[in-house]
């Protein structure tokens, strides 16, 4: 049997998108899934899809107020019992066969940590944006080296699945009561090992006004430069860090 993967989708007020995330995951035809949705009491009629796609397939779920998204994915996950685990936002959502890649990844791999793979940003509409950001986190991906983890998270979020081990060990996320810190969990696991990587796209990562990377890119920035200060003192890395960012800023203006 293949093993048991757990996705945990944390939501609040994801009416406009949080359907096609769903129907990313339930059309993937992997016969052992869990899918764990934790929302935060949504207004907007988000739970009214979330009922209707419970009571097509195997879902837990629940509605009601958390601490944000770091609280209802730290709770999902507790509630996983898979054996490869992950977290997808409801605005974003999984390409085809993204678990049987994942799936066979893990079995060829019993040692492995984590696994990454490949990802491209697109739009509300669903179009591809930032062509320049998803090659340059390709390449890094490729190359799939510590170092240039430090400088840089070059990895797509929801293409990453770790072990329940691995979250059982190094978990869990950390982050702000704004957003997810998954960057200081990746270089925890990198310290370990580097993840497994997967040379296919296996998600679509949306940037869209209300997408909490879009409004509070500085703080992130921010925040990530404070995580990669736990982990090394480097001036050498910490400076190309400091110019990565920069260059972010930049190209941020145009997406």
């Amino acid at each position: 049997m293949k093993p048991k993967i757990s996705i945990v989708v944390p939501s609040y007020n994801k009416v406009r998108f949080i359907g096609q995330t769903l129907q990313s995951i339930f059309t993937q035809n992997y016969e052992n899934l869990e899918v764990i949705i934790q929302d935060g009491g949504s207004t907007d009629g988000t739970v009214g899809i979330i009922k209707k796609f419970a009571g097509k397939y195997p879902i837990i779920w629940e509605s009601k107020k958390d601490n944000g998204q770091l609280d209802a994915v730290n709770i999902g996950l507790k509630k996983a019992t898979g054996a490869i685990l992950t977290y997808i936002n409801a605005d974003d959502y999984y390409e085809s066969g993204a678990f049987a890649s994942v799936s066979k990844a893990f079995l060829e791999n019993p040692n492995a940590l984590w696994f990454a793979g490949l990802g491209i940003v697109v739009n509300e509409e669903g179009k591809e944006i930032a062509k320049a950001i998803s090659w340059y986190k390709k390449f890094l991906l490729s190359l799939n080296f510590r170092f240039n983890l430090l400088i840089t998270n070059y990895l797509m979020q929801p293409s990453v699945f770790f072990t329940k081990e691995a979250y059982k060990k190094y978990g869990p996320f950390i982050g702000t009561p704004d957003f997810i810190m998954e960057y200081d969990f990746w270089l925890k696991l990198g310290h370990i090992s580097m993840p497994v990587v997967i040379n296919k796209c296996i998600s679509k990562f949306r940037i869209e006004p209300g997408t909490i990377t879009k409004r509070m890119f500085k703080k992130l920035l921010f925040e990530d430069t404070k995580i990669v200060k736990k982990y090394t003192n480097n001036p050498f890395i910490l400076i190309l860090h400091g110019l990565n960012n920069l260059g972010r800023v930049m190209i941020a203006k145009f997406v």
